[in-house]
């Protein structure tokens, strides 16, 4: 958002998506609508909070597909075929935001790419961007097992063994909590090949209403191999660092609040999100902490200051 605030926008993404895929039929479209008020044939989806009904009854859909035998369906032909087209139009939407010509500055990844270097600091996403992804490749700090970071993917996929530290004073995890468009079944696609991917139901991203994450990433081994890691990271850490995050996800706020009521709590977030007060307010109910302290910028990346330290009133 703060590279772009006319295409990073979620409503950019579906909107963009839902104009131009061929993977939503008319009728796909309607059962849709259907579940989504506000919305018509011309004027999409805008927000995660708007999938709500349309994902119960996605579930609904999957779990009657279960109990076909000898033919015998309990759903219609279009409805049977909306879980499959609905997972492809979300992939597609995770390609819009991978499919761009923008890059991190430097001045913001350098002193990150050396705050985890020196840190040995975890890091964890909720979005499937490639902007940090691709940034920390770059600088070296995601590089297999001779940079700092690992993601537990290696020649032959992804698996939980790739994520164990031989050396905890080497290595940290980057752990994408809500998936990647570039994850297809057990693989993740790099470099020139991200060019060619294409929508498919074998991937792992969550958009969604708040209240469907937690579900649909237990669906996923990866994501939820991720999310089982999130814990021990935390458990390991002293201090958090939250950047650019609304704040609404509440699976994760439960995480953190329960890890370590007694931890720091560092936030960095761009100075329109609301007046201060009532954001330092949210944080601490959020988190329920009162160890708390909120960086305000007019663009976030600016900040350079990943050493900082809550001073602590006598």
């Amino acid at each position: 958002m703060a590279l772009d605030p006319e295409y990073f926008p979620l409503k950019a993404g579906l909107n963009s998506v839902w104009n131009n895929t061929c993977h939503l039929k008319p009728e796909h479209k309607s059962l849709i609508l259907s579940a989504i008020s506000g919305t018509t044939k011309e004027l999409a989806p805008v927000s995660e909070e708007q999938l709500d009904k349309l994902q119960t009854a996605i579930f609904s859909i999957e779990f009657l597909n279960s109990l076909e035998t000898n033919n015998l369906s309990w759903v219609s032909d279009l409805a049977r075929d909306l879980p499959e087209a609905f997972k492809k139009y979300i992939h597609e939407v995770g390609l819009y935001f991978h499919r761009h010509n923008k890059s991190l500055p430097d001045t913001f990844i350098d002193p990150l790419s050396k705050y985890i270097k020196e840190t040995k600091s975890h890091v964890a996403t909720l979005n499937y961007d490639n902007l940090l992804y691709d940034s920390l490749n770059n600088s070296g700090v995601l590089d297999g097992y001779s940079g700092t970071l690992i993601d537990g993917y290696w020649s032959i996929g992804f698996s939980e063994e790739n994520l164990i530290r031989h050396n905890i004073n080497k290595h940290a995890w980057y752990l994408h909590l809500h998936g990647s468009p570039l994850f297809i079944g057990n693989h993740k696609a790099m470099k020139d090949v991200r060019n060619l991917i294409s929508a498919d139901t074998k991937n792992h991203i969550i958009l969604s209403h708040v209240k469907h994450k937690s579900l649909l990433i237990e669906t996923s081994p990866i994501l939820s191999t991720y999310w089982k890691y999130l814990d021990k990271a935390l458990s390991e850490s002293s201090k958090i660092i939250l950047f650019g995050y609304s704040g609404l996800d509440e699976h994760l706020n439960e995480r953190i609040a329960l890890s370590n009521k007694t931890r720091e709590i560092i936030i960095v977030e761009w100075d329109g999100a609301g007046e201060e007060m009532e954001r330092n307010d949210f944080w601490k109910i959020t988190m329920r902490s009162e160890n708390i302290i909120v960086k305000r910028k007019s663009n976030i990346l600016e900040f350079d200051d990943w050493h900082i330290e809550i001073e602590v009133p006598f």
